[in-house]
Formats: structure tokens, sequence, C-alpha cells
């Protein structure tokens, strides 16, 4: 049985230069992107003639999309990812899927952190946590 899955492997996330027009430029050593894990609020609807709760769906909150890079200080974009954490600068960014055409999200996030981790026979990662603000936009 052949499957239409979509493989991971060559999926991008990039980082916007903040210009008119917005230039994306790729992050790279990216080994794991996760996200946005966000979820609607809800809005207790019930009343007094209810028999059980009732719920409206509110406000999307987009949550957060994590990465995990092969860390490299002097790597460009991730020395931005960290100056943006430093700054708490808001910052576009674009995920862009392997199908074709490709399907990109594309959101405005503040990069919470990028721990770094070290561990015996491994590389330097960092864990990088960025925090959507506002809609996700499909294309």
């Amino acid at each position: 049985m052949s499957s239409n899955a979509l493989v991971s492997q060559g999926m991008t996330i990039a980082i916007g230069d903040g210009a008119s027009p917005e230039v994306f430029t790729t992050i790279t050593d990216v080994t794991d992107i996760a996200g946005p894990d966000g979820s609607a609020s809800e809005i207790d609807t019930t009343d007094l003639s209810s028999t059980a709760r009732e719920y409206r769906l509110g406000l999307t909150d987009n949550g957060n999309v994590t990465l995990t890079v092969n860390f490299k200080p002097q790597d460009t974009q991730h020395a931005l990812l960290r100056t943006k954490s430093i700054s708490g600068a808001e910052t576009n960014f674009r995920i862009t899927f392997t199908d074709s055409p490709a399907t990109t999200w594309t959101f405005a996030a503040f990069v919470k952190g990028v721990p770094i981790s070290n561990s015996v026979d491994g590389v330097t990662t960092a864990s990088i946590t960025l925090r959507v603000t506002g809609a996700v936009t499909e294309a």
C-alpha cells in the first residue's frame, strides 16, 4: 500500500528580516520542528436551563513552535535567534512543508529562549522556543 504521508526531511523554518518586501532566510542545522501547539480557549455558556455544561470556542492561542538545532555560536541565524531572545523583538517566521506545491505557515513570534545542551558523545544543541503572537497564515 502506498502512502501519501508527507516526509519531514527537507522541511524548513526561516526567519524574516523585517523589510518590505520581507526576505526569509532558512535557519540552518534544524533537526526538529514542533508546533504550533496552541488551542482555542473555552467560553462557558452554561445557564440555569442547561442540562449539562455548554461551551463556545474563544480566541485561538497559537502557542509555541519549538525547534532543535545543532547549535553553532558563529552561525549568523543562530546568533540572530540569541539576539532576538535578549531583545524581545517580534519577528516573522515561515515553516515550509515538503508537499508540492509547498505549503507554508507564516507567523509572528518572540524568541523565548535559546538554551543549549551538551552531552558525552553528543553535539551542542539548542532547543529554541518561539512564542507565536497572532494568527498563523497558511499559503
